[in-house]
């Protein structure tokens, strides 16, 4: 199978994950990222052979690592009640409450195992980048940095500044925190090797982001778990508060934006990461869009 028609192939796939996403349909959408995502790890395999091995196999292996973390939310959406939520005002019963905090765990426990895998497919996309030869722009670096410096940003203008025991929380998503770490080290990283097209390091930013969106995913329920703990162990005073909790994909007629552009992080950069770095890594003799040495700044 030629380049090009793995890369069509591939995009045909995505596209589909993509459009699965923005019209609630998870499931599928979840399967077409699977299948894309195992796309990716075959031609990062068989793409270049004349690529670097280690370049090669990390970035086969963390193509695959990506295609495991859909399955792990794939298994989150199968194990969401049929129901599309829950409403409470008043003092709902503590059964109700249990309920709602026992099946946000669920979720919880499997977007924490989804992380869990998303941290390793960082890790070895990190390899591969780290196989590749450096880079002499320092202007590369510097915007690798600012670009981290935005993405923390982002993490902690997002829940983490409002968050009461910030302590107690990073303790709960510990896999968030050291994927959205990662992701960031990674970024940092690309910036620092060689990438003509700067593939490698769009990539980077791409994973970088979706590592962030996926630590506030687990922050967000680990909060909802906390707050229903509280509510369940207080002493039932009475009260007034409101808990909604979603335990199913939006069901409302306009497009789910939010959730195609997740799939979307979560396809793209992977594959940029590939494309760039299999470039990079394929001697200029060896390939014919190899990438040229780049002179210094000043």
């Amino acid at each position: 199978m030629r380049l090009s028609r793995v890369w069509l192939v591939f995009g045909v796939i995505g596209v589909l994950a993509v459009a699965g996403a923005a019209v609630s349909a998870t499931d599928v959408s979840l399967r077409c990222a699977v299948v894309a995502a195992g796309v990716l790890a075959w031609h990062a395999a068989t793409g270049a052979r004349a690529a670097a091995p280690r370049v090669r196999w990390s970035l086969t292996a963390g193509c695959v690592l990506v295609a495991v973390a859909a399955l792990a939310r794939q298994c989150a959406v199968v194990d969401r009640p049929a129901d599309a939520g829950w409403f409470a005002y008043g003092a709902p019963g503590t059964a109700a409450l249990v309920e709602m905090r026992d099946t946000v765990c669920r979720l919880l426990g499997w977007e924490l195992t989804a992380a869990g895998v998303l941290l390793g497919a960082v890790v070895l996309f990190a390899g591969a980048v780290h196989g590749l030869p450096r880079a002499g722009r320092r202007s590369r670096v510097v915007a690798a940095v600012a670009a981290a410096v935005v993405v923390v940003a982002g993490i902690l203008a997002d829940r983490w500044l409002a968050i009461d025991e910030p302590f107690a929380a990073a303790r709960g998503v510990w896999p968030g925190l050291l994927v959205a770490a990662a992701g960031l080290a990674l970024l940092v990283l690309a910036g620092r090797r060689a990438d003509h097209r700067w593939l490698v390091a769009a990539g980077a930013a791409l994973v970088a982001v979706q590592a962030a969106v996926t630590l506030s995913d687990v922050t967000a329920l680990w909060l909802t778990v906390d707050s229903l703990t509280d509510w369940i162990c207080s002493d039932g005073d009475g009260t007034m508060r409101a808990v909604a909790v979603s335990t199913t994909a939006g069901k409302g007629g306009g497009p789910e934006v939010g959730q195609a552009m997740t799939v979307a992080l979560t396809l793209g950069g992977p594959a940029l990461i590939v494309s760039g770095s299999l470039r990079a890594a394929t001697p200029a003799d060896g390939a014919q869009d190899g990438p040229s040495p780049e002179p210094a700044d000043g």
